[in-house]
């Protein structure tokens, strides 16, 4: 009898979804034909969606962010940073692990001859520590593991080496790499991973790379090789989507290929205005780029005053335009850049725009949900069936996007709603 009254309470919610035309199972997307925004986000955690709107962070002491040595006053510093960024309208953060590796991680030696040893002491707790206060202001920090500058030769110290020697690059990704994914794998408050920062400046002009004055050049199937290493790596111990941060679309599709193929769960290239002329992405649909990339793309590295650069367009302006080419995440340059910062430049755009764009998964749940359970109060039932058909009709609700794209497919539309049918009803 249980079952048939359940059968029946299913019925009367699919009654009341009349509205929807199942035969067509049209899929809702924005008035214009142009604007793919519903589709737009990189894959993260469990399934879901997020689209990063944001700033980096870049550092607070080059290479010794972590450390235990003065936490307490650091993390203090980075709070009220992070409360600030915030409260401009900022949900993703950009922030280095590691940068040219003259604090951290650990080596038996500096003359790049020596293997990494590990981490300085407490380091992935701090780590943790910084993403879970980050979650708690509905923010995810994106972890860049380190950057083209380990390639540099000008220095008292060199650590390149974990990109061109298998062995030390072998001891980086085991003693290093390792830990902090297991450490911070699974935790909500982490948006993503980025291999390496702009890696085509280690890249011989021979295949197509641009490395400069005082930097060691690779070929690019050896920094392919080490980018994939540290991909495998991560997928196996991190939930969270791995990335590079390209110099340029340049490198990612425009003119070049350099990083398809590796595994990566998104794409990220950065634009200054150096590149507008060449490389402009209001120009250059995600969909029209010479190589046809598999995963979502971001800009990861975004001039912070666009009304004074070529393009005289407000942050606001700029991101329309990409949404409508099919990009998937914005992030200014840099909140604690003390020369070239985005301090009091993504308010009131970035609110604005979040606003007007209610359908990007920029405001995420903290962890991962109950498939079915639209409205968010942590059961499946008619209720979620009321919600999703109003949603699909038009109507100004609230749905939980991770929630609802219940087969998994990227959209919520009538195939979802007939999930949670076969969920309550039990087949």
């Amino acid at each position: 009898m249980s079952k048939l009254k359940t059968i029946s309470s299913v019925m009367a919610g699919v009654l009341l979804c009349t509205m929807v035309s199942f035969s067509g199972l049209k899929t809702v997307k924005a008035d214009t034909t142009t604007d793919t925004s519903n589709n737009l986000g990189i894959n993260w955690m469990d399934g879901s969606k997020y689209f990063p709107l944001g700033a980096n962070y870049a550092w607070d002491e080059w290479d010794n962010d972590f450390n235990d040595n003065g936490w307490t006053t650091r993390f203090a510093k980075i709070k009220s940073d992070f409360d600030a960024m915030s409260a401009q309208g900022v949900h993703a953060v950009r922030w280095w692990v590691f940068c040219n590796m003259y604090a951290s991680p650990l080596f038996s030696s500096q003359d790049g001859k020596g293997v990494c040893t590990g981490l300085p002491a407490k380091w992935t707790d701090h780590m943790k520590e910084a993403a879970d206060y980050a979650n708690s202001k509905n923010m995810k920090i994106y972890f860049t593991l380190t950057s083209f500058d380990v390639a540099k030769t000008n220095n008292n110290f060199y650590h390149g080496t974990i990109i061109d020697d298998p062995t030390i690059r072998k001891s980086y990704i085991d003693n290093a790499v390792t830990p902090v994914v297991k450490a911070l794998g699974d935790n909500p408050g982490v948006m993503g991973w980025d291999v390496i920062n702009e890696p085509e400046w280690t890249i011989s002009s021979a295949d197509g790379g641009n490395p400069g004055e005082s930097i060691k050049g690779y070929p690019l199937s050896t920094v392919r090789s080490f980018v994939k290493d540290v991909t495998d790596c991560i997928h196996q111990y991190a939930k969270q989507p791995v990335s590079v941060g390209a110099a340029s679309l340049k490198w990612l599709g425009e003119q070049y290929d350099f990083w398809s193929g590796l595994g990566l769960d998104f794409y990220d290239f950065h634009w200054y205005d150096w590149a507008t002329p060449y490389f402009n992405p209001l120009k250059t649909p995600v969909s029209q780029l010479k190589a046809k990339l598999d995963k979502p793309v971001i800009i990861g590295e975004m001039m912070p005053d666009t009304q004074n650069s070529s393009l005289k367009m407000s942050h606001k302006q700029v991101l329309d335009g990409l949404v409508k080419n099919g990009y998937s995440g914005y992030m200014l340059w840099a909140w604690t850049d003390a020369s070239t910062n985005c301090v009091g430049k993504t308010s009131p755009d970035f609110d604005q725009f979040k606003s007007e764009h209610p359908e990007l998964p920029i405001d995420m749940p903290k962890a991962a949900g109950l498939k079915g359970d639209v409205n968010g109060d942590g059961l499946v039932n008619g209720r979620d069936l009321m919600v999703l058909r109003q949603y699909l009709a038009g109507q100004a609700v609230t749905i939980n996007q991770a929630n609802s794209d219940v087969n998994g497919d990227g959209v919520v539309n009538g195939r979802d709603l007939m999930e949670i049918v076969k969920i309550i009803s039990g087949l």
